[in-house]
């Protein structure tokens, strides 16, 4: 008998599409048009629609060639946006369609290579760099010209360009170079002149603007900015003791000087306009600022970027997201994903990091930190309580949270745990046994311990010799398995079963040993599958412990997974055999996603024999090849990928099965008729059966689902597309013992 599910859900991601999770509320340029307002977060943009005010992100997810941004530049001429890279990349943005030039990034210039700023002036791009200035015929996107202000041939960083009186300027680290905006040969640096009226004339200047008639020239001291303005004369305009400026800017009627903790708006005749130094909430760090229509626009390094109506009404326009872009752990679990900006390197020296754990939960954020506690390391969530999470600091003990709120803080003052000689409490890895225990080992000194669900602790006394404690896992025979860092192999200890019982304790310090008899003493990540085998990530490549319980009765061997070439030569190849693997994690269907430190993340076969996936810079949104921490969400089969660029998430298409077909939905539901991904089916039990049929009992489509979920490309055997309807889709466990019946409307 079949049950009948009429659950409709409706706003999840498809399967197959991606999001972005980088930190949006905080801006280091600010780009003004008259339809909209972009601002860069060095990673992103925020682009602001000023008719309608709507907000939208632009990434790597939507377009993007790359993620970390050094410059922006706005062309109301062209409407376009000229986004420079920390790469030398270049993209221009034209009515929301973006075209690479990569020309610069692709060629070879010894020494420095960045883009400082971006002007722009007709039709026309200028791009201030590290070697000199590079022009974009922004309408053929292209380069045009390359030119070099500066005393001779030698390299001369440029900094900022100003146009007037049919000049053009030139901020440099030698000077202020000018030369006729018509002239020909500018590649040339004897076609340059230098300001010679300017006070140390030959020494750099960072930031120019021409308004009013005249060249205001900034020139940084080590007690403040001097801004000189300069036409036939030059005279000292502002200085202000201990006011550094990071950009001067036209405006419609004047111009702005940004300093970090200062904006002031001058009128062309040089006349004081406005001056902003809050904005009656939050604590500003202006980056950059411009003026515009009575309003002025705000790159704010703490609160993103900042609309000022009439000046003086303040609205920060940004996303949610995590306190920042660093990522060097990801756990995720029943819907709740959280974050840790790390505090140890992949060396477990201290970074130093204020604490940041950044909790994702039904679409919101919520940050934890601290202006005392450093360095959150790895978080544990409750399998019993999505609301009690356990988080591990390098030198600042163990914390507990219960609602978000601190309820805990567990160091030597306080617990078994044990400090180092300098006084500091490293804690790392954290696990959660059978009975609730909450494992975590210890370095300097190194151990591992645990606490129990009633407050007590058990140390065990094993010893571990080892300068440091990594990870721990638990796998299902209860054996603890704990990677030793700095090429120490791994530590097993059973425990019988019996935490509290030491005399019939066992363990074991090794180094691994593969199937070519090659030692592995470099290990990453350790992750036990669905099947209980033990996939172990290598600075060689993963290998596979299969029947991991017998490691402390025989010496055991860990098997490379060969990939069959199928070229008819009957040779295989060793799975990954010489990446370097920094994260590996189980989806509901028992596959694995395989994270590296420099070719992107693969996704394989449950045995590993077959690529499904292979993401990188070259075939997919992905923000770096250099992943650092992968974590799967078994609710919603989300994978997490922490990388040194950010963090973002890949919907899936497993999950972890459920027991019961309780609460059985597909999405989206309706299917609209422009929709063209797949259609997910959620909610069934571990390898369900599934048939598709019309309302007329005609079967469309049949498959097996991956732990908990099954899609659907919308398809008959025919390959085309369904014809508008009413579908039901019938579920039934693999034995047959249990079974349901769902229903999705489609439109063509």
């Amino acid at each position: 008998m079949f049950h009948l599910c009429l659950c409709l859900i409706q706003g999840q991601t498809p399967v197959g599409s991606w999001s972005d999770h980088l930190r949006y509320n905080t801006a280091v340029n600010v780009a003004v048009g008259s339809k909209e307002v972009y601002a860069s977060t060095g990673t992103s943009l925020v682009a602001f629609n000023r008719a309608f005010s709507e907000l939208r992100k632009v990434s790597r997810i939507n377009g993007l060639t790359e993620t970390g941004i050094s410059s922006i530049g706005w062309s109301e001429e062209d409407n376009a946006l000229i986004i420079a890279y920390n790469t030398t990349n270049v993209d221009l943005m034209i009515n929301n369609i973006i075209y690479n030039i990569p020309e610069i990034s692709n060629k070879y210039i010894p020494g420095k290579k960045t883009i400082n700023r971006i002007r722009t002036n007709t039709n026309l791009a200028y791009l201030a760099c590290s070697f000199g200035i590079v022009v974009i015929d922004i309408k053929n996107k292209e380069i045009s010209d390359t030119w070099k202000p500066g005393p001779d041939s030698e390299i001369n960083e440029v900094w900022d360009i100003a146009f007037g009186n049919g000049n053009i300027y030139t901020a440099t680290d030698k000077g202020v170079y000018s030369a006729p905006a018509t002239s020909e040969g500018l590649a040339y640096f004897g076609n340059w002149e230098l300001l010679t009226s300017i006070p140390g004339s030959a020494i750099r200047s960072n930031a120019l603007v021409w308004s009013g008639g005249r060249l205001f020239v900034n020139i940084p001291g080590p007690t403040g900015d001097n801004l000189y303005a300069y036409d036939n004369s030059v005279t000292l305009f502002s200085f202000v003791p201990g006011v550094h400026n990071n950009s001067i800017d036209n405006s419609e009627k004047g111009f702005t000087i940004t300093s970090p903790h200062l904006i002031r708006y001058f009128n062309n005749d040089g006349s004081l306009n406005r001056t902003i130094s809050d904005y009656g909430w939050g604590l500003p760090s202006f980056s950059q600022a411009i003026a515009d229509n009575g309003d002025i626009w705000i790159a704010d390094l703490n609160s993103g970027l900042v609309q000022g109506k009439n000046m003086s009404d303040f609205l920060t326009l940004t996303f949610p997201g995590p306190a920042s872009n660093n990522a060097r752990h990801i756990s995720s679990l029943n819907g709740k994903t959280i974050i840790c900006a790390g505090g140890a390197d992949y060396s477990w020296n201290s970074m130093l990091r204020p604490l940041e754990a950044s909790i994702h939960e039904d679409g919101k954020w919520t940050l934890i930190s601290s202006a005392t506690i450093k360095n959150a390391i790895r978080a544990i969530i409750d399998p019993d309580n999505n609301n009690h999470i356990f988080v591990s600091t390098w030198g600042n003990g163990l914390l507990e949270y219960l609602d978000n709120n601190l309820v805990g803080h567990f160091t030597d003052l306080n617990s078994p745990l044990q400090a180092s000689i300098t006084g500091n409490t490293y804690v790392s890895g954290l696990a959660i046994d059978e009975s609730k225990n909450l494992w975590m080992t210890q370095t300097e000194p190194s151990g591992i311990k645990a606490l129990k669900p009633d407050g007590s602790w058990i140390v065990n006394p094993a010893s571990i010799d080892s300068p440091v404690t990594g990870d721990i896992i638990i796998t299902k025979t209860g054996y603890k398995w704990v990677i030793l860092p700095e090429r120490q192999g791994i530590f097993i200890l059973d425990d019988n079963n019996s935490p509290e019982n030491f005399r019939d304790d066992r363990s074991i310090k090794k180094l691994i040993t593969d199937n070519d008899n090659q030692i592995v003493n470099v290990v990453n990540t350790l992750t036990e599958d669905l099947d209980g085998n033990l996939w172990i990530g290598s600075d060689q490549g993963p290998l596979v412990y299969y029947k991991p319980g017998r490691i402390l009765d025989e010496e055991m061997t860990a098997f490379r997974v060969k990939i069959p070439r199928n070229d008819g030569s009957d040779l295989s190849d060793y799975l990954l055999r010489t990446e370097g693997i920094t994260s590996i994690a189980i989806d509901g269907a028992n596959r694995k996603w395989i994270g590296t430190s420099g070719s992107g993340v693969y996704h394989v076969s449950a045995d590993g024999t077959t690529l499904l996936k292979n993401f990188n810079k070259e075939n997919s949104p992905i923000l770096s090849d250099s992943i650092l921490t992968i974590a799967i969400d078994n609710k919603s089969g989300d994978v997490w990928f922490g990388t040194t660029e950010g963090v973002q998430s890949f919907r899936g298409d497993a999950s972890e099965g459920s027991n019961s077909f309780t609460r059985v939905y597909a999405f989206p539901n309706p299917v609209r008729e422009n929709y063209t991904g797949d259609v997910t089916i959620a909610g069934l039990i571990k390898d369900s059966q599934i048939r598709i049929t019309d309302i007329s009992g005609n079967l469309v489509f049949e498959t097996v689902s991956n732990g908990g979920m099954a899609t659907w490309d919308l398809k008959t055997y025919n390959g085309k597309r369904v014809a508008t309807g009413v579908y039901l889709v019938f579920c039934a466990s693999d034995d047959g013992s249990q079974s349901c019946v769902t229903k999705m409307l489609i439109i063509k």
